[in-house]
């Protein structure tokens, strides 16, 4: 699974990375990543998630309540074709 740090960021260089990681994600065949924000006030965390729901190809991955997760992240489900698949369109 692949982790992409915003964490302790600017606003804007947040934002910018977390488009990029995600589409590499995506064109990486990855199935799952977890998005490490940090806790603080909450906007980094509220751009992840508005980011992952503006996306057709992101899902937000609702934790399990019994499972006390680390509140400084977000898990998000990549919806991208298999990695095989991917590879014939790189070349």
């Amino acid at each position: 699974m692949r982790i992409i740090t915003i964490r302790q960021m600017r606003f804007e260089e947040a934002r910018i990375k977390l488009e990029r990681e995600m589409n590499d994600a995506f064109m990486d065949g990855e199935n799952f990543v977890e998005i490490l924000h940090g806790i603080g006030e909450g906007i980094l965390k509220r751009m992840a998630i508005d980011y992952v729901e503006s996306c057709d190809f992101l899902k937000l991955v609702d934790r399990d309540p019994m499972f006390r997760g680390n509140p400084g992240t977000t898990l998000v489900e990549v919806l991208a074709p298999s990695r095989e698949y991917i590879n014939r369109y790189k070349k």
